[in-house]
């Protein structure tokens, strides 16, 4: 540096018959700074923008192959090549990606395997309910013949039985007419009244559901007497006398004859069955405007389960005779023409009642 005559410092290098000025020298120097930085700039932003596309390439690049991986999971899951991803994070979620990959299918062959295993075993299963089915359908088909036959059997019996026990009530009354009646011969038509009702049981257990039973107007009061008329002597048998309470009106009521049979001689006959030895047995019919009451009461043994007496075969005392049919047919036939039974029964004695609905005196019902 170099000093001129009026005290003003030259630059180095700078000739002294330069245009510039003293006022322009700070001025030029600022510029060339301010270009350098602003190239200097421009240099570090193109350098930081290709870094970052380069980035942003690949961080897109290792999220699609994560993206095809999970849209591919819900088939088969292609494994992640974790050497080909850039990031270590990213190289970090592909491992737990692909173990949980692994472990779904593991799941998956697992669940295939005892999928095959159980439809192998419900094959199985289903040959062998088919064989069974086989077999009983065969069974089927001869219990089905053999109850035919036995149907058959119980008809033709039943046919066959009317003819010598009519034979026999005919020859009862005849001889009584010409010889006179004796305690044998009551016997002998007390037991064979015994087998009259159970061949009417049996009659009707059979033609029930083969043939209609047409109702007509009955007069309840009338008929039960005729029933009580006929099973006199098995009373007497037995030690035992009705005492009948007749209605003061005609009691009308719309129902089968036959129907309405079972029903009265079967409670007759359990009554005499069951009341105990020199007792009475009270029968009675009572009605009113609506309806007709059928009703027997006796000294008789508790009945323990009321409902219970009306299932078929039941017995409360196992060593009396019969097979418990009786009353079960009497129910069938109250439950299909609307007769409500009301039984009470104590120590001192038991009693059946029976009401019927009030028919007309029509010999037809509409």
């Amino acid at each position: 540096m170099k000093t001129a005559q009026n005290g003003v410092e030259i630059a180095k290098g700078v000739p002294l018959n330069t245009s510039l000025s003293y006022q322009d020298l700070p001025k030029t120097r600022l510029i060339k700074v301010i270009l350098e930085i602003s190239t200097l700039a421009l240099i570090l932003f193109g350098f930081i923008f290709g870094i970052s596309k380069v980035v942003n390439t690949m961080l897109a690049r290792d999220m699609n192959r994560f993206l095809e991986f999970f849209e591919s999971a819900h088939t088969q899951a292609e494994l992640i090549v974790v050497d080909e991803l850039y990031f270590a994070e990213f190289k970090r979620m592909a491992g737990f990606a692909n173990e949980m990959a692994l472990t779904i299918s593991e799941q998956k062959e697992s669940l295939q395997q005892l999928n095959m295993g159980l439809e192998e075993r419900v094959l199985l299963k289903t040959q062998a309910l088919q064989i069974k089915n086989d077999a009983l359908e065969e069974e089927q088909k001869f219990s089905q013949g053999l109850l035919e036959s036995h149907k058959q059997f119980i008809r033709y019996a039943i046919h066959e039985t009317h003819t010598p026990l009519s034979v026999i009530m005919a020859n009862i009354e005849l001889f009584s007419m010409n010889e006179g009646r004796n305690r044998y011969l009551a016997k002998i038509e007390a037991a064979v009244k015994n087998i009259f009702s159970i061949y009417d049981d049996l009659s009707y257990l059979v033609k029930k559901d083969q043939i209609d039973y047409p109702k007509k107007a009955i007069d309840l009061g009338e008929y039960v007497q005729k029933r009580l008329e006929f099973f006199d002597e098995v009373a007497l048998f037995s030690n035992l006398t009705f005492n009948y309470h007749k209605p003061k009106l005609v009691s009308w009521i719309q129902f089968n004859e036959t129907k309405l049979q079972r029903v009265i001689d079967n409670n007759l006959t359990n009554a005499i069955k069951y009341t105990k030895s020199g007792e009475e047995i009270r029968v009675g019919v009572e009605g009113n405007t609506e309806e007709v009451v059928f009703w027997v009461e006796s000294h008789s043994q508790k009945i323990h389960d009321p409902q219970k007496i009306f299932e078929a075969y039941y017995r409360e005392r196992k060593k009396t005779d019969g097979f418990g049919l009786g009353l079960s047919l009497v129910k069938s036939i109250c439950d299909e023409d609307g007769v409500e039974i009301a039984i009470s029964s104590n120590k001192e004695q038991t009693r059946f009642e029976y009401r019927f609905k009030k028919g007309s005196s029509e010999n037809t019902f509409a």
